[in-house]
């Protein structure tokens, strides 16, 4: 299952709200604050695979900001 549903229209929808010159950082953000829910959803899935992970262990995950960034790379590289 996707945690973010209607990832494009959603990533559309936040660079919109943005100045054509946004950073990555103001990216985050904005997605953050227009789609807190599914924020949250990306954050609990992160600390649900830390905690499952043995130390010293990684997982598949990135970290919420860069999971953001990572969705909007692969849109982005689509159109």
């Amino acid at each position: 299952m996707a945690l973010v549903l209607k990832k494009e229209e959603k990533l559309q929808n936040t660079i919109d709200m943005l100045d054509n010159s946004y950073t990555k950082d103001e990216f985050v953000e904005k997605f953050k604050e227009l789609y807190p829910k599914d924020w949250s959803k990306i954050v609990k899935n992160y600390q649900k695979h830390e905690r499952k992970t043995k130390e010293g262990k990684t997982h598949p995950m990135p970290e919420p900001k860069q999971y953001v960034l990572n969705m909007l790379n692969v849109w982005l590289k689509k159109r």
